[in-house]
C-alpha cells in the first residue's frame, strides 16, 4: 500500500529565496511542507542545512520561473512532476496561495469551489469517492463521514499525492479506503443501496474512459442509498465552442433516475438527489 513520504516539500518561489542566499551566512524561516508549518533553515558555507542535520545546494538547472513544487532528498533537490510515456501525460505538483493542485499536460486539476461545498455540506455516513486524485475530496468527506472508499485509477496520481504534504491524512485516516482501479469497474462490486453519499471528479473526459457514460450513471443509481446525495463535478469541455458538457452529463444523470438539485455553472458541478 502507498504510503506518504515525509521529506521536505518546497515551493519554486522558496526555492528562489534560498537560492539566492546559499553562498552567504543567514539564517531564515522556510515552509518545507507547502505553507502548513514554518522552520528555521540555517544558511552557510555554500549550503542549506535543515534541521534534521541534511544540507543541499540549489541545483545550477532550476528555473524559478517554473511554477512547480521541489522535494529535498539525500542532500538532492527533485522536481516534482512525472512523465508517463505510455499514456504521454506530465503529472506536476504545482504551488497556489492555499493547497498545491495537480497538473496534468498543462491541464489544472484546480476545484475549489468544488471541495469548498463539499466542506459546506458535512457529509455523513458511508462516502463513495470516485476519482481521487490528491484525495482533497476524500480528507473532507472524512472529517465528518463515518467511513470513505476513495479510487482513483492512475498510479501516477496517486505517486504525486504521496509526496504532498496536503494530502496526508488520506493516507493516514483510519476511515478512508483507497482502491486503486477504475471507478466504472470498482462500483460494480458494492451492493445495492450501500453509500449515503457520492462524490464523483473524473477530470479530463479524453482520460476518463466510461466514467461520463450512461452505464456509469446507472451503477451510481444502483449503490447510492434512497435520499442520498450525488455531487458530480462537470468540466468545462468544449465550453468555448459553445458545447454544454454539464448538461450533457446532467441529462444522462436524470435517464439513471437521479433528480437534479442544484447546479453551479461558475463551480462546475451539480448536485444530485435518489
Amino acid at each position: 500500500m502507498l504510503k506518504p513520504k515525509y521529506v521536505p516539500v518546497v515551493t519554486n518561489k522558496t526555492l528562489a529565496i534560498l537560492g539566492k542566499l546559499q553562498d552567504s551566512e543567514a539564517e531564515i524561516s522556510v515552509s518545507l511542507d507547502l505553507g502548513l508549518t514554518e522552520t528555521r533553515v540555517q544558511v552557510t558555507q555554500g549550503k542549506i542545512f535543515l534541521p534534521n542535520g541534511q544540507s543541499f545546494r540549489v541545483p545550477d538547472s532550476f528555473d524559478p520561473a517554473q511554477n512547480l513544487c521541489y522535494f529535498i532528498k539525500d542532500g538532492q533537490v527533485y522536481p516534482l512532476q512525472i512523465f508517463n510515456q505510455s499514456t504521454n501525460f506530465l503529472y506536476q505538483l504545482a504551488p497556489t496561495s492555499f493547497r498545491p493542485i495537480l497538473r496534468i499536460s498543462a491541464t489544472q486539476m484546480h476545484k475549489k469551489p468544488f471541495l469548498d461545498r463539499l466542506e459546506k455540506e458535512r457529509l455523513k455516513g458511508d462516502v463513495l469517492d470516485g476519482g481521487t486524485g490528491l484525495g482533497y475530496s476524500a480528507i473532507i468527506a472524512a472529517r465528518t463521514a463515518e467511513s470513505v472508499v476513495t479510487v482513483e485509477w492512475d498510479p501516477n496520481v496517486l505517486e504525486m499525492a504521496s509526496y504532498n504534504p496536503h494530502s496526508r491524512e488520506l493516507f493516514e485516516r483510519e476511515n478512508i479506503r483507497i482502491i486503486q482501479e477504475d471507478i466504472t469497474v470498482a462500483v460494480k462490486d458494492f451492493y445495492d443501496g450501500t453509500f449515503d453519499n457520492i462524490i464523483q471528479d473524473g477530470g479530463m473526459p479524453k482520460s476518463s474512459g466510461g466514467f461520463f457514460s450512461q452505464d456509469h450513471a446507472y451503477e451510481l443509481y444502483r449503490v447510492i442509498k434512497r435520499g442520498g446525495k450525488l455531487y458530480f463535478y462537470l468540466p468545462k469541455k468544449g465550453q468555448s465552442k459553445g458545447r454544454d458538457f454539464g448538461m450533457e452529463q446532467i441529462k444522462r444523470m436524470r435517464k439513471a433516475g437521479f433528480q437534479l438539485i442544484e447546479r453551479d455553472r461558475t463551480g462546475s458541478y451539480a448536485i444530485f438527489g435518489k
